[in-house]
């Protein structure tokens, strides 16, 4: 029979695609392994693609639905668990699922729930993908080079009708991101953003801004401030839609946010402005990514939200950030 793998996925998708070398890595040094994967179900649709995993299982907040979870996995009998999120209940999950073999980071006192329980060096010592290979490594696994995300094919074809529609031209396509859930730490001003859009449209490209329904009103203040042609497309992508225009985009501007991720993943030139964070820890992955961040003493702190005006946002300049873009398209 073969061996059987579970793997708790990350509840974000930037996280998401920071794992994606584990788990080509670890395909690549179990290959007659049967693979399971449990995530958030939006994060399972945008990974399919990769095919990757003989079986998906959408993590839920509804107990009822998380204990069906619990009992299809068990009734699977996985003979090891790769626990990547670090929090209590993913590894308590792992537990109870039954793997023989659950590995993970010590964390959040959970030691206990995991029979090879790693030491987590601190934030930003080593990339965050980095840190996912070091679990891989307990299975044998073989990094190697990593593929650009494979969209899926139906979120392919939707596109092409999505862009028709709006009147936006493929292979010549700008997208902004304004975004950014962790919090103000991490959002770029959104004139700064109006005014790379603003030069993006001069080169003759296409701009759209991209983001979450929640997001709605500053990337339609972006796209406005903008100017005449450049929309706002916040709430209207759901992760494949959004992944299939990232992959025909020329250049991609975002905050340090699971978009960033997602447009390097599927291939984009994409500058990515980081604030508080720490881009050593968390950069996006791909030859074609330009990070800009310019941290003062106190960074990387890591809050959310600041006391002392944002100086790590601010140092970052519309002149620098249009260069890069202009360097990148070239």
């Amino acid at each position: 029979m073969p061996e059987r793998i579970l793997v708790r996925l990350p509840n974000w998708l930037g996280d998401l695609m920071l794992s994606r070398p584990l788990l080509h890595a670890v395909r690549a040094g179990r290959p007659e392994a049967e693979l399971s994967a449990v995530a958030p179900g939006a994060l399972l649709d945008l990974i399919a693609g990769e095919g990757l995993f003989a079986r998906l299982h959408a993590w839920t907040s509804h107990g009822s639905e998380r204990d069906a979870v619990l009992r299809e996995v068990r009734a699977w009998r996985p003979d090891v668990a790769l626990v990547l999120p670090p929090s209590f209940s993913s590894a308590l999950f792992a537990w109870r699922c039954g793997a023989a073999r659950r590995i993970g980071y010590r964390h959040d006192g959970r030691g206990p729930l995991l029979n090879r329980a790693l030491r987590r060096p601190p934030r930003g010592d080593l990339h965050l993908s980095l840190e996912y290979l070091a679990l891989g490594a307990e299975l044998g696994a073989r990094p190697g080079p990593l593929p650009r995300l494979k969209v899926p094919a139906h979120a392919v074809e939707r596109s092409a009708s999505f862009l028709a529609r709006l009147g936006s031209g493929a292979g010549r396509l700008a997208l902004l991101a304004p975004g950014a859930a962790y919090g103000p730490a991490k959002r770029w001003p959104l004139d700064r953003f109006a005014a790379v859009g603003c030069h993006i449209a001069r080169r003759g490209l296409s701009v759209l801004v991209c983001g979450a329904a929640s997001e709605r009103a500053e990337c339609e203040r972006v796209a406005r401030e903008a100017g005449a042609g450049i929309s706002s497309v916040a709430g209207d992508t759901d992760l494949p839609l959004q992944a299939a225009l990232c992959a025909q985009a020329a250049i991609v501007v975002s905050n340090d946010s699971g978009l960033a991720h997602l447009a390097a993943a599927a291939g984009a030139p994409t500058v990515v402005v980081f604030g508080s964070t720490s881009s050593a820890w968390t950069a996006p992955l791909g030859s074609r990514v330009r990070v800009l961040q310019h941290a003062p003493v106190c960074a990387p702190c890591f809050q959310r939200t600041c006391r002392i005006g944002y100086r790590c946002l601010h140092a970052v300049t519309v002149d620098e950030a249009c260069r890069a873009c202009d360097e990148l398209v070239a």
